[in-house]
């Protein structure tokens, strides 16, 4: 009898690069380029990689529901990125986007095969309503980066 291995169905936590609470921005396209630059200044990207999140935007919203929009960047330019990750803004007053409103911004920076199971990850993250209560309302940053990585 062939001994069979067990494959680990547990995944890795997320790389989340950094949490901003109280961010001021007036439009999507501020949020979008805010939370680019914050993804190259961690080192999660190069330059150019908010400029990719913006052209992916411009091409279909990135808004989810419940306030929260999940910015990722076109496949045709993963030679940007140098580590996987987020990064998560929560806004001083919701903005607008598209028809809605947004009121937190996570930022993906993946490959394309990547961003799905990262955004099928986060999307389970934003059904919990306690951890959508946290991410909604806490004041710690410590804690949201809790949740963010536990997806």
């Amino acid at each position: 009898m062939k001994e069979q291995k067990m494959m680990s169905t547990r995944q890795s936590a997320l790389t989340v690069h950094a949490v901003h609470l109280g961010v001021k921005v007036a439009s999507r396209w501020e949020a979008v380029a805010y939370l680019g630059a914050e993804l190259e200044r961690s080192g999660a990207a190069h330059a150019g990689y908010a400029d990719s999140l913006a052209a992916r935007e411009r091409r279909f919203s990135t808004y989810l529901g419940h306030g929260i929009a999940v910015p990722h960047a076109l496949h045709m330019h993963d030679y940007l990125l140098a580590e996987e990750g987020i990064v998560f803004a929560r806004f001083a007053t919701p903005i607008p986007w598209d028809d809605e409103e947004v009121s937190m911004c996570l930022a993906v920076a993946a490959t394309a095969d990547a961003q799905v199971e990262i955004l099928c990850r986060l999307t389970a993250t934003f059904l919990n309503s306690e951890h959508l209560d946290t991410l909604a309302t806490s004041a710690d940053p410590a804690a949201i980066e809790r949740i963010l990585q536990s997806t």
